[in-house]
């Protein structure tokens, strides 16, 4: 497990977890179990990307992330924070 992770990977945050209902979500991440990209990691499954719901993601808002298709490219690190602050 990478120490460097943002996300948590509580029963709380994956409850909150968007993955299921993105437009990119597929058959074969289902048929794994696969979800909550930002804290588990990316999928071995070939991704469609067709849209992303990150950006509306409860556990995106809430840890500051700033990047999205974690699906693709694995959990968020303190690197894929947001550093400026929101008035």
């Amino acid at each position: 497990m990478d120490n460097d992770r943002v996300v948590p990977d509580t029963e709380e945050n994956a409850e909150r977890c968007r993955c299921p209902d993105c437009p990119a979500y597929n058959e074969c991440m289902k048929n794994n179990g696969e979800f909550f990209f930002c804290s588990r990691g990316s999928t071995e499954c070939k991704i469609d990307k067709r849209g992303c719901l990150c950006l509306h993601c409860p556990n995106e808002i809430e840890y500051r992330l700033n990047r999205f298709y974690y699906c693709e490219k694995g959990a968020a690190t303190s690197k894929h924070v947001a550093t400026e602050t929101i008035n």
